[in-house]
């Protein structure tokens, strides 16, 4: 357990109060993600009920870690691991044989969950943009260009993402804009707030090397004292569950999975659908086709629900966990 003034982190509630949660997600699309890092994607489990041990061990290796009014945490749960040999007998890491399976299952997940005409109609009115930009380079800079491609509309995709925490994270309805700080807020305890922040700053720098990855949320509690001004309590680095970090693939892997193909195995091609058209002037356009497009926004859309439901309980253990009474432990 660690604490400090007004909040107590309890590593072993926050194993119980999970187990509960895993135990009521079973059979649904949100199962999908115990296999992240929980389950064996190998193994059929049936009742989960009937694993109680396992799933406590599984459950047990998170550690919060405090200083001052910053709280981080480790999940030192091993990962799962397939090793095999090679044709001179050397053993090596063949664990890239699991990713099949953990497409399989997000797949299976996804059509559950689209088949939501309340979700689909959601995510229509919210993905009308395009997730690519044209780039018009000089012969000579081809190369060093395409280095960075696919070029995403870096401001249609961070639109994109205010507007899923929008729609997933309803309750969190206020926001503060403070320079390129934005917080959505909501009421939390006492004259408290519950915020989460960001600049987007990371997926910024990452959109101009051509990476595709999920924005960097901060969870804070704080009071206000004015419009802008706010003095921050205690801050979580990682907006997530420790236990489900990532409730989803996360954004890298996942555009990964849709661009790079094992032609041996040895070999792996990659196309991210960037095209080229050399222009009379000499310059060359640099333009996407767009296939992936719509798989990219979907899979967006349905990690941030994914989110919303397990910090959903992440926030229960929190406000459990917050005395604002104390002043000091």
């Amino acid at each position: 357990m660690n604490k400090f003034v007004h909040i107590e982190l309890d590593e072993k509630k926050l194993a119980k109060d999970t187990l509960q949660y895993i135990y009521s997600i079973e059979n649904t699309y949100k199962e999908y993600c115990l296999f992240i890092r929980i389950l064996d994607l190998r193994i059929k489990y049936g009742d989960l009920k009937n694993h109680i041990e396992f799933l406590k061990e599984r459950l047990s290796h998170v550690e919060f870690i405090i200083d001052y009014d910053t709280v981080e945490y480790k999940n030192k749960m091993s990962g799962y691991q397939v090793l095999a040999l090679d044709d001179l007998g050397r053993t090596y890491d063949n664990s890239r044989i699991l990713s099949p399976l953990l497409y399989e299952k997000e797949n299976f997940s996804k059509e559950i969950f689209w088949a939501s005409e309340d979700e689909e109609k959601a995510y229509q009115n919210i993905c009308s943009f395009n997730s690519f930009e044209d780039k018009i380079v000089s012969e000579k800079k081809l190369y060093h260009a395409l280095v960075n491609s696919p070029f995403f509309n870096v401001k249609g995709w961070i639109s994109y993402y205010q507007k899923l925490l929008d729609v997933k994270f309803p309750e969190f309805s206020e926001k503060i804009v403070s320079g390129k700080i934005i917080i959505k807020y909501k009421p939390f305890k006492g004259k408290y707030f519950l915020g989460i922040e960001t600049d987007y700053q990371s997926c910024k720098n990452n959109f101009r090397k051509g990476w595709w990855e999920e924005p960097e949320y901060k969870l804070i509690i704080f009071e206000k004292l004015g419009a802008k001004k706010i003095n921050k309590v205690v801050t979580f680095e990682r907006f997530a569950h420790p236990h489900f970090d990532p409730p989803a693939l996360n954004f890298a892997a996942f555009f990964g999975s849709k661009t790079m193909f094992d032609v041996s195995e040895n070999e792996t091609v990659f196309d991210n659908g960037t095209e080229k058209e050399f222009l009379d002037d000499g310059n060359v356009r640099l333009y996407n086709i767009d296939k992936i497009s719509d798989e990219l926004k979907r899979h967006a859309y349905f990690y941030y629900d994914m989110l919303y439901h397990t910090t959903k309980e992440f926030i229960k253990f929190i406000e459990e966990s917050f005395n604002p009474e104390i002043e000091g432990l």
